[in-house]
């Protein structure tokens, strides 16, 4: 039984992998983010953990932008009209005003967003722990597993579940004519609405980062990104933003500064205008009159649903979380004796809402295995029986919880 349980294990890591980029331009931009976050971060924040956190986002919102399109733009009129490709379903410069004109986003379906995020924070944890001289590899896993940590000098390997997703995406912003149709023989400006953006190939782009005026108040505030060459350039936005990082010494810090702020607005809820930029922000409070009914379930359609929840906060991932720890560790703790084996769950961004309702209570269980079935207490177990801790770390770049001197060692800068 021993052997099988190190052969599984051995297994798993046989088949998992170091992963690359499809493009260099994707690891660039990744490790331009790294060392931005750990060079300049006291000049920025005291907490590294949030830096990276932010950073990581815009690393997704690269990936996100490789899949606009000519369709599916909000026109949003005004004395300098736009045309906007977002990510929740409303204008987002008139969420600014405290205003809400319902819009669907563009933001890929859950289980794409999964795939994505997965992936990214695997190349993204493997560009940190090189930037600080690491000898653990970080390995995308194989089912079960979707990452593995390893150090193969001292036989230490985790074993992690990823539950990930973007607190925020800045929206792509281009700008327009002021728009008309046709009444009655004359030419009426045009009101919010969709549009094809026929023009989009060679078009210069800009992404919405809001300037903060006060603790309430937000302007509109851009950035270029540069432009879609054509069907083919899929990593436009990895080019663009590498450019504007380099470019522009601004950028970070006001991106940085409206990441933080909406993240304080996302937990504990405050509703202030960027909060409605945020996932999982859910319906406009109060709604607005015009605001639109949900097509196929009573209530209003939402800004952004909880499907689409902040790193591993929705509650459905929580639970397939603990349910996988529980699996990899009773398969692999009981009978390993080759390494020092540790599972857990990993994130961009920890269960801020849902914590104390759903992880709570499970952060600090231990467990082990009675063949008997009558054991009541530690006594009436054998005297030299093992104990095995339920997580050995929940790790995310905000905040991290690790019943394991490894795991705490290796994740030391999310809390430094």
């Amino acid at each position: 039984m021993t052997v099988l349980s190190d052969q599984w294990i051995d297994d798993i890591l046989q088949r998992s992998k170091h992963i690359s980029p499809e493009d260099p331009i994707e690891q660039k931009l990744c490790d331009l983010l790294v060392k931005g976050c750990f060079e300049n971060y006291s000049n920025l924040s005291d907490k590294k953990g949030l830096l990276l956190a932010a950073a990581f986002d815009l690393l997704v919102a690269a990936q996100y932008y490789s899949a606009i399109s000519h369709s599916g733009w909000l026109y949003s009129p005004g004395q300098e009209p736009k045309l906007f490709f977002h990510y929740t379903n409303c204008c987002p410069r008139s969420v600014l005003k405290n205003e809400f004109y319902f819009h669907p986003s563009q933001k890929p379906r859950s289980g794409k967003i999964g795939t994505i995020t997965s992936k990214l924070l695997v190349i993204f944890l493997g560009s940190i722990f090189r930037y600080l001289g690491y000898e653990e590899d970080v390995l995308k896993g194989t089912e079960p597993v979707d990452l593995v940590i390893v150090n193969t000098k001292k036989h230490l390997i985790l074993f992690a579940e990823i539950k990930a997703a973007p607190l925020l995406t800045p929206p792509i912003a281009a700008k327009s004519q002021n728009l008309t149709f046709e009444k009655e023989g004359e030419a009426i400006e045009r009101g919010y609405s969709s549009v094809d953006n026929t023009n989009l190939f060679n078009m210069p782009l800009d992404i919405l980062i809001p300037g903060k005026i006060s603790e309430d108040e937000w302007k509109e505030n851009y950035f270029p990104i540069g432009s879609r060459n054509s069907r083919e350039d899929k990593n436009w936005g990895f080019r663009g933003l590498i450019k504007l990082i380099e470019e522009s010494p601004d950028f970070f810090s006001e991106y940085f500064t409206f990441w933080t702020n909406a993240f304080i607005a996302y937990y504990p809820k405050k509703t202030s205008n960027i909060f409605w930029l945020t996932n999982a922000c859910g319906t406009p409070s109060p709604t607005p009159l015009q605001w639109p009914s949900r097509k196929q379930a009573q209530g209003y359609e939402s800004i952004s649903d909880s499907k689409t929840s902040v790193g591993m906060d929705r509650t459905d991932d929580i639970k397939k979380g603990i349910y996988q720890v529980l699996k990899l560790g009773s398969q692999g703790k009981p009978n390993t004796r080759k390494w020092k084996y540790k599972v857990g769950l990993i994130s961009n961004i920890h269960a801020a809402r849902h914590f104390n309702e759903y992880l709570e209570s499970f952060k600090d269980i231990v467990w082990t295995i009675d063949k008997t079935k009558r054991a009541k207490k530690v006594g009436d177990l054998p005297q030299e029986q093992s104990i095995y801790n339920l997580f050995d770390g929940i790790v995310a770049l905000t905040s991290s919880f690790t019943r394991d001197e490894w795991i705490e060692k290796i994740f030391n800068f999310i809390i430094e």
